[in-house]
């Protein structure tokens, strides 16, 4: 300070005080705001603060609903399967891409490309999230599933389960995914717990929507007797058809990272979990930065991990983009779709599946998807008090194979139903276990005599 006089010294202390004194009084941004963190300390870094897992709960559970409109045509669907087209095989198409000479041909059957189911999966890239860009969190994801004001900023698909995958149709219909949070809990040691968000999603038609809705509580009553709509969509439907999908997701939100643990990340591999079974059909592909650009254009989802590398790497500490985890179940369901029809004629349909994510799968690496069928357990069935073990033997037919609808006096075909259950698995380049599940499929053929004709004697 030395050449600057008395005054001029005092003046400028005084306006550092003020300085040091506006900026403790200064409002907090909302960069530093964490109002689900305590502390026992003062200087306790944000890190290792302690959660208050109440608080976030009730915040989180306490979100009102969200309805997502769209309208159910085949348009979007399509548009996946040309982004899925050069990495599996035709098989695992539930309908081949129309060609040129397709679309010319008068002779054309043109109720074929009406679909008029979902393919499983897809409706996975419908319903997606109109929000703006300026209302996204920072790493591009949905404000609605984040525990706000916490460290647990960084978000991973951690698994689900759907029921009712042919429960929607393609008929250029209104629809309506009603959507909402429905569990909250946090797991794991002090420091290293991770927060795990259940979010509940029904899907339905707007119609049906507006029948079954509460209006107060925006949920939805069960369904009516389902026969009274089975016309609505035609004979080829069974009862659970017209119920809609009901999807449950996993979100995991995990701690912000140091640098020193975004280095380790980066250097350390992964941890090999071999699957305990061996599968009977497989397809191994490589997922492109392409294919996880179109996904996320198909579903409108901008979070980072899938589009920005350097953000993968610098923020998150992953070695490269990641797979979404959705694609990753659309294509362990497009496999599973694979083997579900036989020489015979003989059909079947995904009806739900359950599946968890235990590590990432990245771009540029290959991964193969397996399947599996499950052998059906054997059980000693119960003898009834006279001696007849039929009623549980009737029980335990069902499961598998049963006639439910014999034919009658007036001519109805016989209808064949029943269930199988598969494994679903994915691995990464290593062989190491990623993506695990398990799906019930339903069987049903209608045996008539038109089923026994050769199919160059088929005609309509």
């Amino acid at each position: 300070m030395r050449g600057i006089s008395k005054p001029r010294r005092q003046l400028t202390k005084l306006f550092q005080s003020r300085l040091v004194l506006q900026q403790g009084l200064a409002p907090i941004s909302a960069t530093q705001q964490r109002k689900h963190i305590s502390s026992s300390s003062d200087a306790s870094p944000l890190g290792t603060a302690s959660v208050d897992i109440g608080s976030i709960r009730n915040d989180m559970l306490t979100r009102p609903a969200r309805v997502h409109l769209d309208r159910m045509n085949a348009t979007n669907s399509n548009l996946l399967t040309t982004a899925l087209f050069d990495l599996l095989p035709g098989e695992c198409f539930a309908e081949p891409l129309t060609s040129w000479e397709e679309i010319f041909n008068r002779d054309t059957d043109i109720g074929r490309y009406k679909g008029p189911f979902v393919p499983s999966g897809h409706h996975l890239v419908y319903f997606p999230l109109r929000l703006p860009g300026s209302q996204l969190c920072s790493d591009g994801t949905d404000p609605y599933h984040s525990p706000h004001g916490t460290p647990f900023t960084r978000r991973m698909w951690a698994g689900g389960s759907i029921q009712g995958l042919r429960g929607m149709a393609f008929d250029d219909r209104s629809a309506v995914c009603l959507e909402h949070i429905v569990d909250v809990n946090i797991r794991g040691a002090p420091n290293a717990e991770k927060i795990f968000v259940e979010v509940l999603r029904e899907y339905t038609t707007l119609e049906d929507f507006r029948n079954r809705v509460d209006a107060k509580s925006l949920t939805l009553r069960p369904h009516p007797d389902p026969t009274d709509t089975i016309a609505a969509f035609g004979e080829d439907l069974d009862d659970h058809d017209i119920k809609g999908i009901t999807e449950r997701r996993t979100l995991v939100f995990m701690r912000e990272l140091t640098d020193e643990e975004k280095m380790k990340n980066l250097e350390k591999g992964q941890r090999i979990v071999k699957a305990l079974n061996k599968p009977e059909y497989s397809v191994t592909l490589t997922p492109t930065p392409s294919l996880l650009f179109q996904y996320s254009a198909l579903t409108y989802n901008a979070h980072r991990i899938h589009l920005d590398r350097s953000y993968c790497r610098e923020v998150e500490g992953h070695q490269d983009l990641l797979v979404h985890g959705p694609l990753s179940l659309t294509l362990m369901l497009c496999t599973l779709q694979s083997r579900l029809i036989n020489e015979k004629g003989q059909y079947e349909f995904i009806d739900n599946v359950d599946y968890r994510h235990l590590a990432p799968l990245y771009v540029n690496q290959p991964m193969r998807i397996c399947v599996a069928l499950q052998k059906p357990r054997v059980t000693k069935s119960k003898v009834k008090e006279d001696g007849s073990d039929k009623g549980q033997r009737t029980k335990a037919k069902s499961k598998r194979e049963e006639l439910v609808d014999p034919e009658d006096s007036d001519g109805v075909p016989k209808v064949e139903i029943g269930k199988n259950k598969w494994d679903i698995w994915v691995e990464n380049h290593d062989g190491g276990l990623c993506v695990k599940g398990t799906a019930e499929t339903v069987k049903r053929r209608t045996l008539s005599k038109w089923d026994e004709l050769p199919p160059d004697q088929r005609r309509i």
